[in-house]
């Protein structure tokens, strides 16, 4: 997590190509939602991904995010994402 300001937060992430496909990004990244709600207080959280970059956008729906606008990434046309994160949990 980086950027954190307002109950806000963005994240990032990057798996080892061996790792691929095993859905330890997806896991980890509920997990990490969970911590910031819970341990952080932090009411959402952002990703953001290019265009191309499918598995991204996978994991990133699967973990609850959803799209919310384009965005630049690298100079690259792409997607900005959310999750509301829920303070109950």
């Amino acid at each position: 997590m980086y950027n954190v300001e307002n109950g806000s937060a963005e994240v990032g992430y990057r798996v080892a190509e061996h790792a691929a496909g095993s859905g330890v990004a997806t896991s980890t990244l509920r997990k990490l939602c969970g911590l910031a709600a819970e341990q952080y207080g932090l009411r959402t959280l952002k990703a953001k991904t290019s265009n191309e970059n499918v598995a991204s956008q996978r994991v990133l729906a699967k973990a609850g995010f959803v799209p919310v606008g384009p965005t630049d990434v690298a100079g690259r046309p792409g997607m900005l994402y959310e999750c509301a994160l829920d303070l109950n949990d």
